[in-house]
């Protein structure tokens, strides 16, 4: 039985606030730690970075991580592959 796709989270990286001991440069450097060149699925991002910002007491949820992941993609800083709303069947990695 295969599952179907759907969409996890539609928050934008606009509509974001981030506690003020975070910065976008703190998060982005957390984030591009997380992915290398090979993809890697986006809930497996998501779970590794919802970790790193527990460990770092970053009051930061899953649905915020996607949003800013997405502006990243936007911005042309990482590659994606999928609709990056679904997290289960979508990938992001680093550019080349």
């Amino acid at each position: 039985m295969s599952e179907t796709p759907e969409i996890n989270s539609e928050l934008r990286w606009a509509e974001v606030r981030l506690p003020p001991s975070v910065s976008e440069t703190d998060l982005d450097g957390m984030l591009f730690s997380l992915l290398t060149s090979w993809p890697r699925k986006m809930a497996v991002v998501l779970g590794d970075a919802l970790g790193q910002c527990r460990e770092r007491g970053w009051p930061i949820s899953k649905e915020e991580l996607a949003a800013r992941i997405q502006k990243l993609v936007e911005s042309d800083r990482l590659e994606s592959r999928g609709d990056l709303r679904m997290w289960r069947f979508s990938e992001v990695r680093l550019k080349d």
